[in-house]
């Protein structure tokens, strides 16, 4: 089940009072495989009367129809009579109209598990990041980043590390913005709560972090990373393995990569002479290893059609000093980008998700 999501309000008719602010996001809504109902589920209330409708959305096949019961400023509830299917993801997105003209939106997550005793990827958290307020730049080298939406908590990101000159910046509409000088360097963390995703402690599970972003340009032998990572700091110490991009002037490369004190190993998948639009990864985690899907594209469906869209490379299983991200603590998401002389380099996270493989 995908995360949620609460929006302030915007106005659409010049309306001069407070913001409108929407519910706090309902928790997330998993049902038994079969069930094709939602019953009435509450929604809470926005801050001053509104005009309340509901959008669904699915993440295969065709939406189900929603109906919102509540007035004035609430509290609301929604619920679907039918057509809900099993495997599949929906977003339902209530939008609050305010008398000014404003309006404040507040999304709930319902998933329903697959049929028993099939194999499917469940989406446990999806954050996209380019719907975050545009914030003040970060340009400490240590420290974490509060992301919001309409003001309202959206995502911690933590374990900011670095070298040399470098900024971390929310964009409304682009994402996470990582800029670098010639010799700067700065990466963050995803670190996330996979007690509260039920995930944690399950190590004969296969589960996934995701990351897509864009590169605003990459100076010659720069790099940019996104790596699955055992420790606080995922940049310069310990243990870390994932997808790698780099130019050399002439091509962008990208590469699954492995790297423990120093020690590094990675060998070319892909080369393209023109600057990607995109750039995604899934790094998976199971009980054998750690594995790297990735592709110069948008990020699919799920991890295993990355198989398909770029080159998938398995962990090397001598690489024993991994330890702690096959058998350890439950790891995190490492994003990095690398300057190097001669140029600037920027790159641009607009989504990060987090996928479990299931049997159910």
């Amino acid at each position: 089940m995908t995360s949620l999501y609460s929006m302030a309000g915007t106005s659409g008719g010049g309306g001069s009072g407070p913001d409108l602010t929407a519910p706090i996001p309902p928790v997330p809504v998993s049902l038994a495989s079969g069930t094709t109902a939602l019953g009435s589920t509450s929604i809470g209330s926005w801050s001053a009367s509104v005009t309340v409708t509901a959008t669904v959305t699915a993440s295969s096949g065709s939406p189900p129809t929603a109906t919102v019961t509540g007035s004035g400023a609430g509290p609301y509830s929604v619920s679907i009579a039918s057509g809900l299917a099993d495997g599949v993801t929906y977003t339902v997105t209530l939008t609050g109209a305010g008398a000014d003209g404003q309006v404040a939106r507040v999304g709930l997550s319902v998933a329903v598990r697959s049929t028993l005793g099939s194999v499917g990827w469940e989406v446990v958290a999806d954050y996209d990041l380019t719907t975050i307020d545009t914030a003040s730049a970060t340009t400490g080298t240590t420290g974490s980043i509060n992301l919001t939406v309409g003001g309202a908590a959206f995502l911690t990101l933590t374990g900011i590390d670095g070298i040399g000159t470098g900024s971390i910046t929310p964009t409304n509409g682009s994402g996470l913005v990582f800029a670098v000088t010639t010799t700067g360097q700065r990466s963050i963390l995803l670190d996330p709560d996979w007690t509260a995703l039920g995930v944690s402690n399950h190590f004969r599970r296969i589960y996934a972090v995701e990351a897509q972003g864009s590169i605003g340009g990459l100076a010659t032998n720069a790099a940019c990373h996104f790596m699955m990572t055992s420790t606080a700091s995922g940049s310069t110490t310990n243990s870390n393995v994932g997808s790698r991009l780099t130019y050399n002037g002439t091509v962008y490369s990208i590469n699954a990569r492995t790297y423990h004190s120093a020690s590094t190993n990675h060998t070319n998948d892909t080369t393209t002479a023109t600057l990607p639009a995109a750039w995604s990864a899934s790094v998976l985690r199971c009980p054998e290893g750690v594995e790297v899907c990735h592709g110069l594209t948008a990020l699919p469906s799920n991890p295993d059609l990355h198989g398909f869209v770029g080159r998938r490379r398995s962990q090397d299983l001598a690489f024993v000093n991994n330890l702690g991200l096959r058998l350890g603590t439950d790891p995190k998401l490492a994003i990095e980008l690398f300057g190097s002389t001669g140029a600037n380099s920027s790159l641009t996270v607009s989504r990060l998700r987090i996928s479990v493989l299931e049997v159910v």
